[in-house]
């Protein structure tokens, strides 16, 4: 009988979720669908990922920063979402001031959106369908260029 321990570790890269000081990312997952949702909560945690709260609208989300104040470091959101959209989200974030990063993962819109967007300081702007590897490797590199 072959123990586990006998078979390679095929995965050997480090987890992208992990901060160089061996704590995970915290993030908050934004969407109005349940669907999208779960599925991005899902290709996170894959990757060590902390997801530390999701909200179905932009108020639950500002609610949940109020909460966790200082302690996320990124924010995946929609931009078409009742109540609170993720337009006035993210103005609303930045007016508090100590805004974490924020990646949008969106239907598509417009060049001048997106440029509004990006001016407000949202960090990026993937396009959905949810594609794993495509939202891994944008946030990483998100992480990476702006949190030491």
């Amino acid at each position: 009988m072959a123990l586990k321990a006998d078979f390679p570790n095929l995965n050997t890269k480090d987890p992208d979720g992990i901060k160089p000081n061996g704590s995970s990312y915290k993030v908050l997952v934004v969407d109005g669908k349940d669907f999208h949702k779960k599925q991005i909560v899902q290709i996170l945690e894959s990757e060590r990922y902390q997801v530390i709260g999701t909200a179905s609208n932009g108020k639950e989300a500002l609610d949940l920063m109020e909460k966790h104040k200082g302690k996320v470091d990124l924010i995946t959101t929609e931009l078409d979402m009742p109540i609170i959209d993720g337009y006035s989200m993210l103005y609303e974030l930045k007016q508090k001031g100590n805004m974490p990063l924020v990646v949008f993962i969106s239907e598509d819109t417009t060049k001048g959106v997106m440029q509004d967007l990006i001016s407000m300081g949202a960090r990026d702007f993937i396009l959905k369908p949810v594609n794993r590897r495509v939202i891994l490797e944008r946030i990483k590199n998100v992480l990476n260029k702006y949190l030491p």
